[in-house]
């Protein structure tokens, strides 16, 4: 089974609808965001962190998100690479991100404080 290009199709974009991709693409966010915060805290309780130490930890996370995910949609029978789960994925990775940057705002924090 696959398309013209020679690629497979992605179970979960065909019968999709709109609202349902919007549900799974909050669903994602809100995941990410929890994630995040839990991570932020990790990070920020030890002794001497620095925003160094949080830009990194954010790209390991991120990987492991990533693979983790991708390992589940490929065991649903899902293409990793199909249009609906990217949406999902950079919906999540963007939202990831934008809650670290929000935490470190928002904490007034500086290197080597812990976090309340």
């Amino acid at each position: 089974m696959s398309d013209q290009n020679g690629e497979r199709p992605d179970p979960a974009d065909e019968g999709v609808t709109e609202q349902e991709l919007e549900a799974f693409m909050s669903l994602g966010q809100q995941l990410a965001a929890q994630m995040a915060e839990a991570n932020f805290r990790v990070i920020t309780s030890r002794s001497g962190w620095t925003m160094a130490d949080v830009e990194a930890a954010t790209e390991r996370a991120l990987e492991r998100m990533e693979i983790g995910s991708r390992d589940i949609v490929v065991a649903q029978g899902a293409d990793p690479d199909g249009e609906n789960w990217q949406a999902i994925w950079a919906a999540m990775e963007s939202r990831y991100r934008q809650m670290m940057t929000e935490l470190l705002r928002v904490s007034g924090l500086r290197v080597g404080e812990k976090l309340q």
